[in-house]
């Protein structure tokens, strides 16, 4: 079974609260999380057992009217705050000046963003060198890097090791999905998508509209995925509600999907 993480514009999931791309399921709490709007997904090692899939609900034309990528509501920050400090041992305030003092702008974006338009090469190309600057800036401030920072208080780990260059890889290999030949897309933009975490790669929808700066926001997204490692004995990985709490510290867009 292979392992599927995705981001949506749509519902991701927030600590504590209900649900959706918020650490896209960690704290928005019900919503479903693969990436900005789909289910809760177990995810493994390549250390430990094999990895579940998880594929996203494939809804037919009598139960969605319309992607629920299309009417996401992105949660304000202190209501993140608050559903973090659920998971961390921290309070509310607290968490919302960390959550000032380490937000990304590549990472704080309007998804999908208002006058996009279908993704082109070019805007994927300009989107992976943001990206690669980003995490390049990131690996050189060391254990004063925001990410790394925010990975270890979502993670309580006393030791994380950080595979900046496995990120890099799965930024600069990351793809379109023109057909639909790896997902619906009815219920994210992103996926993080392999037969297990160590060979995962990263997949957007590319027939969706979205801004640059929306695209990039999920390139990085999916990039942190597997990023922070456990070194202690044991799967090295770490869940993916964790890591979404830990992006959701960086300013990774709290996303729910509004029912009437």
């Amino acid at each position: 079974p292979a392992t599927r993480r995705k981001r949506v514009a749509g519902s991701r999931r927030t600590a504590g609260s209900a649900g959706g791309r918020c650490p896209s399921s960690a704290v928005a709490g019900g919503g479903k999380r693969k990436r900005k709007a789909a289910p809760a997904e177990n995810r493994r090692g390549a250390a430990g057992p094999e990895p579940r899939k998880r594929a996203c609900k494939e809804a037919g034309p009598e139960e969605v009217s319309e992607s629920i990528t299309e009417n996401a509501v992105t949660l304000a920050d202190h209501v993140v705050a608050v559903a973090i400090s659920f998971i961390v041992p921290r309070a509310p305030r607290t968490v919302r000046e960390l959550m000032r003092r380490w937000e990304k702008p590549i990472l704080k974006a309007t998804i999908p963003g208002a006058g996009g338009r279908r993704p082109t090469k070019a805007m994927l190309e300009s989107a992976k060198e943001a990206v690669l600057r980003f995490f390049t800036l990131e690996e050189a401030r060391g254990k004063q890097s925001a990410v790394v920072k925010a990975f270890y208080l979502a993670s309580g780990e006393p030791a994380l090791h950080f595979d900046w260059a496995g990120a890099r890889r799965r930024v600069r290999m990351a793809s379109f999905d023109m057909r639909q030949e790896v997902d619906s897309w009815n219920e994210c933009l992103a996926m993080t998508s392999g037969e297990t975490n160590a060979v995962c790669e990263i997949f957007v929808c590319g027939t969706k509209k979205v801004t640059l700066s929306a695209l990039t926001s999920l390139i990085c997204h999916e990039a942190l995925h597997n990023l922070a490692r456990r070194t202690r004995q044991g799967n090295p990985f770490l869940s993916e509600d964790t890591e979404h709490v830990g992006m959701a510290l960086l300013g990774d867009p709290q996303l729910v999907h509004m029912v009437d």
